[in-house]
């Protein structure tokens, strides 16, 4: 899904690492996609994404949540919210294009709690590049 996303900061060490505010929502990505120069302060249209290096950890949660919780100062997030088809929302829908959760039609239209490894950030083209 396609969101306009502020740059809150980018990390001078790893070029890949960036923070950014997407519907009210903070959090810190990995940028593999990124064709232009981006500036702390501005905002810029984004896809996002999840990966999982090892195994997609899933399970049913109680309550409605939608949230993203950072695990330590790493990039691993808990994301919660409602699973449905190939996305889940947790404020901000991600798609899951790995095709994990077919693995699981058990807990479709059900509030779920997944770990990934990262949350990938694609900045996107505009018209205007």
């Amino acid at each position: 899904m396609e969101y306009t996303a502020l740059v809150k900061r980018l990390d001078p060490q790893i070029e890949e690492e960036v923070t950014l505010e997407v519907e009210g929502i903070e959090f810190t990505g990995f940028s593999f996609v990124c064709p232009y120069i981006i500036e702390v302060g501005k905002s810029y249209p984004v896809s996002l994404g999840f990966t999982v290096l090892d195994e997609l950890i899933i399970r049913e949660i109680q309550g409605e949540q939608k949230e993203l919780e950072r695990i330590g100062l790493g990039y691993e997030y808990y994301i919660r919210g409602l699973l449905y088809g190939d996305t889940i929302d947790g404020g901000i829908v991600f798609t899951d294009e790995d095709e994990y959760f077919s693995d699981y039609p058990e807990l479709m239209d059900k509030y779920v709690e997944i770990k990934v490894d990262r949350i990938s950030v694609e900045f996107l083209r505009t018209t205007t590049d």
